[in-house]
């Protein structure tokens, strides 16, 4: 017995040496939570962040630290029901509601996905005009193509790793709020002065709002942990990772839009007017810079770098939602095709995805050519819905969306992993 007891200490010792270190689980683990933040600060919402700054200078600043925490408990929703549950959100819905409520919240979830690829083509388009007279077309056609071979891929952690360098980019924006020398005491009265009798001023609120917690955020980041192979895990340290992942996310997205807002209220270029496309913003960075060549530079890398990332993921969580809402998921096994007894050539892999899912390549493809097709044939109906109204439109959305997620973390989880008393009210 004594001989047994020193073997099996023996084993656990060199088991703990060989499991990663939580350090290293971190590093490997995150992803989905940066990715969706990163997508979060899109063209339609820098864009947003700044009209803030032009219209209202700095008193909606004091409001982008607020959405900090509530960001993260929406985002934290979707962690849980994803580990705990297994199931992308419509999927979820389904299953407990019924086919019916699945397919009310995906088809809105679907259009909303729809509206928002078309903003990030769009801006795309606009930024590549403005600071290299690209035509939209070929902007447009080149990015529309380069996502459908992403997806063609078939893997989550190409497209991951693409997203999360392009989110990435959205740094500069640190670098520039300090150039135009905001006054400290404008700052800090602007901070507690709030207009709410003031119709624009209640609007941009409303689309501050929506420029944070999206309905396809949420969707996106529970069926993303289900894609990357975590859903059901329970392991003590998996919620917390995922925790971290998604706070250091949410600190991030909300820098990048208050950084956008200082850098462009102290400028004063526009001050009192609208921002609405990316040629008032060359405007401003560019004396903002010293040089036009400068602020083309930057803002190319990182206006297209933020509305790359998003235009994955609302491309992505578009056609997840109704390959849930079909109940046509595929099992995790099938998903992956390094699980296939032998190596596939890149066309065989092609016809594997799109044979194992045709649903959710049918609506990928389906959702990136109506993006295509507005934004070239249409270019003023898809300015029209970039920028302050694409948010506008977010933030009505939201409510049957948080619904749900609350519901089912507070109602349909284990007894041990629902929302406690406190956060449930």
């Amino acid at each position: 017995a004594s001989m047994e007891q020193t073997v099996s200490e023996a084993c656990s010792r060199r088991d703990q040496r060989d499991q990663p270190s939580f350090l290293r689980r971190l590093i490997a683990t995150m992803g989905p939570g940066l990715m969706v933040c990163f997508a979060d600060t899109d063209g339609s919402c820098l864009i947003t962040a700044a009209d803030s700054g032009s219209e209202w200078r700095y008193k909606l600043l004091l409001l982008q630290a607020i959405l900090v925490p509530i960001l993260y408990w929406a985002q934290e929703l979707a962690v849980r029901l994803a580990l705990f549950r297994g199931k992308g959100l419509c999927a979820l819905i389904r299953e407990e509601a019924g086919v019916a409520w699945g397919w009310a919240v995906a088809t809105p979830l679907l259009l909303d996905c729809v509206l928002a690829l078309i903003s990030e083509v769009n801006v795309v388009g606009q930024t590549m005009n403005a600071c290299w007279g690209t035509p939209l077309v070929v902007t447009n056609s080149i990015f529309t193509v380069c996502l459908i071979l992403l997806a063609l891929t078939g893997s989550y952690e190409i497209a991951e790793k693409v997203g999360l360098a392009m989110g990435f980019l959205q740094v500069f924006f640190f670098g520039t709020v300090f150039m135009n020398h905001p006054s400290g005491s404008e700052v800090w009265t602007d901070l507690w002065s709030f207009p709410l009798n003031d119709a624009s001023y209640v609007k941009l609120i409303t689309a501050n709002i929506g420029a944070v917690i999206m309905p396809w955020m949420l969707a996106y980041q529970q069926s993303a942990l289900c894609e990357k192979g975590l859903a059901g895990e329970h392991g003590p340290d998996h919620l917390l990772i995922e925790r971290i992942d998604t706070a250091l996310g949410s600190l991030l997205t909300q820098a990048v839009m208050a950084a956008m807002l200082v850098t462009v209220a102290a400028s004063k270029m526009y001050a009192g007017k609208d921002i609405e496309d990316v040629n008032q913003l060359l405007e401003i960075f560019s004396a903002t810079m010293g040089g036009e060549l400068r602020a083309k530079i930057a803002l190319t890398f990182a206006i297209c770098g933020a509305c790359i990332v998003a235009a994955i993921v609302v491309s992505l969580c578009g056609a997840w939602a109704l390959e849930e809402a079909m109940g046509r998921v595929p099992a995790r096994e099938a998903r992956l095709l390094g699980d296939t007894e032998e190596p596939l050539g890149l066309t065989q892999k092609v016809k594997y995805n799109l044979a194992n899912r045709p649903v959710f390549y049918a609506a990928f493809v389906a959702t990136c050519m109506t993006a295509w097709l507005l934004t070239v044939a249409t270019p003023s109906f898809a300015v029209a819905l970039t920028g302050v109204w694409t948010q506008f439109i977010n933030g009505l959305l939201m409510p049957p969306v948080i619904f749900a997620l609350w519901y089912l973390a507070a109602y349909k989880l284990p007894a041990e992993h629902r929302l406690r008393p406190g956060m449930k009210w």
